[in-house]
């Protein structure tokens, strides 16, 4: 076991902390035979489907999935990592944390980055308010932005010089190398020195989900190219892994139960001026992988904000495409007739599209209506309904190729609609109208797509089921640090199938990290807390410490691990289901009933599922 301090920190603060009175304090909970039950604090629900187990420690929400112990359920409500977590509830446990390990040269490499940031947005915000700023200020006023709103979001200007805020970041104490390490100078073609990257721009400050400064967006005030021009590459800042105003929006998004992405920072800024404190700006390009990741782990429902011409049509699409890739996938029960039943999986979110009028940006709307605003979220289209306007927009469907091609990239966006088939086939009779085809033929064609796994009995000589406690989840993370950059994506578990919030964490990173390239240990554990760091680094050595493994054997270990902690979690499920579907009988609540049947039969097909796989690997050991 590694850290048993820590752990046994851990497991005082899930004992002293009352996981009831804490969610009470927030969430009006009620009796419900062994359980609490409430609106659930994560989603918008007028029918309660939260429920709280004070006995075990834990909570579920079964209309959006959340589920997790106090030390989940704070990090989620607060927006705080582990550490932050674990600092806040020892204090109100009156538990003593153990020592955290001496500050090593490359956490204080990071945390000089963030320093310097900060510096510079000091900078930057003092020359606003001086001469130099004046411009700046007149284009400030001209978009109609207020005081206080530049004060929160930091905005400030870099002068029209060449080394200016070099040379006030070198008083402060600030190498040459930090600087341009920050992304903050930049050296000047054929050796002679360095200047300063941002010049006569205004500078808004991006932040991290903690609100920390990581980089910095700059809209030129003259007619200098790029008009827009962010911060480089650095230890802190990825362009394709962050969002403008993150920070600010988070508790807007759990409030409305809702993100908007829209592209501009400008228009971010304005949005929340407003009151409208739910929106984040992609920085201007398409929406990446990563950046979807980021507001996975607030929400399900995005709503994309479209500009109207062609090209913002396109990116939107773009953006469809990787939000569809990245949410997770659910299990849908379709009956198929004669009382039978088959499963397919389907994306677990809500993606919408706003479209903007034409020729106007979101702030532009705003100022002109708030009001409008509301109407245009009200409106918003399904993803389908996008797709189909944007195909239209794009083919001659008189012609028997561009038909062909229309069938060809609507089908695999209606098959989503698999466990809603009342939608799929309205979508499918729409199809078949734009193209005058037969709707039987386009029935055959969403068949030929593939399906997902048929529900049935676990095959005999299946192994019996095996705790999946917190060692088994330890091996697991330890083995696959130490094989980090080689392992599989498929074979990445999700953070929910974890019991234990110390290797929940990690996984989480882990993933949001896969989305963003290839994964790398040192970065991974950069992003983690220091706490965090020497619990992942103790179990990537007790890893490596094992007998050697013949080469592709860790392969086989690993994913022998990762069946046998989603069978335990399937099986913790099953268990609170049971308890749940007897205790709505006996209430006679038969719209939760129903609910609690689907997602009970939906479990049970996940655990025959990975019960085959471990019936196939068993067989394959004979062999």
């Amino acid at each position: 076991m590694i850290l048993p301090a820590l752990e046994g920190v851990i497991e005082q603060i899930k004992e002293r902390v009352d996981l009831a009175s804490l969610i009470g304090a927030q969430v009006t909970l009620k009796k419900s035979g062994r359980s609490l039950k409430g609106l659930c604090p994560f989603h918008s629900e007028k029918t309660p489907s939260f429920y709280v187990f004070p006995d075990k420690g834990n909570y579920h929400c079964f209309g959006c999935g959340a589920n997790g112990d106090v030390f989940t359920y704070v990090m989620r409500t607060q927006n705080l990592a582990f550490g932050d977590a674990l600092r806040l509830l020892a204090q109100q446990a009156g538990v003593a944390l153990p020592e955290r390990r001496a500050e090593t040269a490359e956490d204080r490499a990071l945390e000089r980055l963030r320093e310097v940031n900060v510096a510079a947005a000091q900078f930057y915000q003092q020359q606003l308010r001086g001469e130099a700023g004046r411009l700046g200020r007149e284009y400030l006023e001209k978009r109609g932005l207020s005081q206080a709103t530049l004060e929160s979001f930091q905005i400030g200007v870099a002068p029209d010089g060449w080394d200016h805020l070099l040379r006030y970041l070198a008083e402060r104490g600030f190498s040459l190398d930090e600087i341009v390490h920050a992304g903050l100078a930049t050296a000047r073609e054929g050796g002679g020195g360095h200047y300063d990257r941002f010049r006569n721009r205004v500078m808004l400050p991006i932040s991290d989900a903690k609100g920390r400064v990581v980089g910095f967006g700059a809209r030129a005030l003259d007619d200098s190219l790029p008009k827009y021009l962010n911060s480089p590459q650095t230890p802190l800042f990825d362009k394709g892994g962050s969002l403008y105003a993150i920070d600010k929006a988070i508790p807007g998004i759990r409030e409305r139960g809702f993100a908007v992405i829209v592209e501009g920072y400008f228009d971010a800024v304005f949005l929340h001026q407003y009151g409208i404190n739910n929106i984040v700006a992609s920085l201007g390009t398409a929406l990446t992988e990563r950046q979807v990741s980021l507001l996975k782990r607030h929400t399900k429902k995005l709503v994309l904000a479209l500009d109207a011409d062609a090209a913002g049509a396109e990116a939107t699409r773009r953006g469809l495409e990787v939000a569809i890739e990245v949410f997770d996938r659910k299990v849908s029960p379709v009956p198929t007739g004669r009382g039978r039943v088959r499963y397919e999986e389907t994306v677990d979110a809500d993606i919408r599209i706003l479209q903007l009028p034409e020729g106007k940006d979101p702030d532009e709307v705003v100022k002109e209506d708030p009001a409008q605003w509301d109407q245009l979220l009200e409106g918003a289209q399904p993803v389908l309904d996008f797709y189909f306007a944007l195909t239209i927009a794009r083919l001659d469907l008189s012609q028997p190729g561009d038909k062909s091609k229309a069938v060809e990239q609507l089908l695999p966006v209606i098959r989503e609609l698999a466990g809603d088939k009342v939608r799929q086939w309205h979508y499918v009779q729409r199809l078949a109208n734009m193209v005058r085809v037969d709707e039987r033929v386009l029935l055959s064609r969403l068949e030929q797509l593939g399906r997902g796994p048929v529900r049935q009995q676990a095959p005999r000589g299946a192994p019996a089921a095996k705790r999946a406690g917190p060692n088994l989840e330890e091996y697991y993370l330890g083995l696959l640090l130490a094989n980090l950059e080689q392992v599989p994506v498929e074979l990445l578990l999700h953070p929910s199938d974890v019991t234990e919030a110390l290797v929940r964490e990690p996984l989480e990173v882990v993933r949001e990290m896969r989305a963003a390239g290839p994964l790398v240990l040192s970065r991974l554990l950069a992003e983690l807390d220091p706490a965090l760091r020497v619990y992942c680094t103790g179990l990537q050595e007790k890893a490596l410490a094992l007998p050697p493994l013949e080469e592709g054997d860790w392969l086989s270990v690993l994913e022998e691990l990762a069946l046998r902690v989603q069978e335990g979690s399937c099986r913790r499920a099953l268990r609170e289901y049971k308890y749940l579907i007897r205790e709505a009988e006996d209430s006679k609540e038969t719209a939760e009933l129903a609910d609690l049947l689907r997602t009970h039969g939906e479990v049970e097909l996940r655990l025959a599922s990975i019960q085959r796989l471990q019936a196939q690997r068993q067989e394959l050991r004979r062999h």
